[in-house]
């Protein structure tokens, strides 16, 4: 048996598993258990709902162990069923961020500078922006140099709730967690916004990383628990668990016969009527050919918000050539060096 054979080998022990539990790491968490009565066929609803995406993306234009320049990118978008809407939000939230490391305080600090003089308004607190992390051994700055981008997710998120009303729904792309703990007020608020307005708040997951008692992923099990169940083309089944301090309904869906299964998450107390209001109404959304079965609004917000290697390579070369100092332009450069070889291989195999 040669190294091939012992690999496809032991991927079959690894794939044929029980069911199980699922798995939440966090004591947060009321974890249900699988049954058949939580699937729930959908149907495309009488009154199709207008929808509200939202995605970001930054990538960095220069970068040292002690600082960090990003272009940020944050996009926006209305659509009721496949139809695109206009809105009064603007489409596209675009600025400079600046994370600066405070060692003897044990902190990063951020500076926010918006392309456009209107987008300040929209743009979140930098006093709200500044991390005090512990400087352990191993510690990766680059974890946390796209805050600003996420902290603008969800500051351009409660803008677009002002363009939704009862019934409506937005959804942000990923799952409604906190990455730190300077983010869960803005998903308060965000909650509580949806609550008085009478909007859905979802949080839709490209990928999903959970799994089971029985080391099984969470989507593969509840795939086949569909199989079995024989419980139709598309399905929504809730729940998979409750997050008890901040509201949250943990669920899979399946909105298109062609298309994969997918997390979405729920901002709210679980109701019976909530997954199905969400996921019937994001039906129309997702049939697109190309991905069938994932919002095509997460996509036209996805393509908004991306960041190409050209415009970083220009914003860099525009940012260096406005420090006239010769000293500390070399000084920035070497900072810059400390990081970027990977770059440079990169650049001598052929990926750039």
């Amino acid at each position: 048996m040669d190294v091939l054979e012992e690999i496809a080998g032991s991927l079959k022990g690894a794939v044929r598993c029980e069911t199980g539990m699922p798995v939440f790491r966090s004591g947060r968490y009321e974890v249900h258990e699988f049954r058949r009565e939580n699937f729930r066929p959908l149907r495309v609803p009488d009154e199709v709902p207008l929808l509200g995406f939202i995605d970001g993306g930054n990538s960095p234009i220069i970068s040292g162990p002690s600082f960090s320049v990003q272009l940020n990118r944050v996009a926006a978008g209305l659509f009721r069923g496949e139809r695109r809407e206009n809105m009064e939000l603007p489409s596209r939230l675009e600025f400079l961020s600046l994370m600066r490391l405070d060692a003897e305080n044990s902190r990063y600090t951020f500076n926010l500078h918006p392309l456009d003089p209107s987008y300040r308004e929209i743009l979140s607190d930098e006093d709200r922006l500044q991390i005090e992390i512990p400087m352990v051994e191993g510690m990766d700055p680059s974890n946390i140099q796209g805050l600003p981008r996420r902290f603008a997710e969800w500051t351009m998120a409660l803008e677009l709730m002002g363009e939704l009303g009862e019934g409506d729904i937005l959804v942000t792309d990923g799952s409604l967690q906190a990455s730190f703990e300077n983010e869960n007020p803005y998903i308060h608020e965000l909650m509580e916004e949806g609550e008085r307005r009478g909007v859905y708040v979802a949080g839709f997951s490209k990928t999903c990383s959970l799994y089971t008692t029985t080391s099984a992923s969470l989507l593969g099990t509840v795939r086949k628990l569909a199989e079995r169940y024989g419980d139709g083309e598309r399905w929504c089944y809730s729940p998979v668990a409750v997050r008890m301090d901040r509201p949250t309904v943990i669920t899979v869906v399946k909105l298109n016969p062609a298309g994969r299964i997918f997390r979405l998450d729920i901002l709210g107390e679980e109701t019976e009527e909530s997954p199905i209001r969400v996921a019937s109404g994001l039906l129309r959304n997702s049939a697109d050919a190309c991905f069938p079965g994932y919002p095509y609004g997460l996509v036209d917000v996805d393509m908004r918000a991306r960041v190409s290697r050209d415009e970083i390579e220009i914003y860099r070369r525009r940012i260096l050539a406005e420090i006239p100092e010769r000293e500390i332009l070399k000084d920035v450069v070497y900072e810059a060096k400390s990081l970027d070889f990977h770059d440079e291989l990169n650049r001598y195999a052929g990926e750039y």
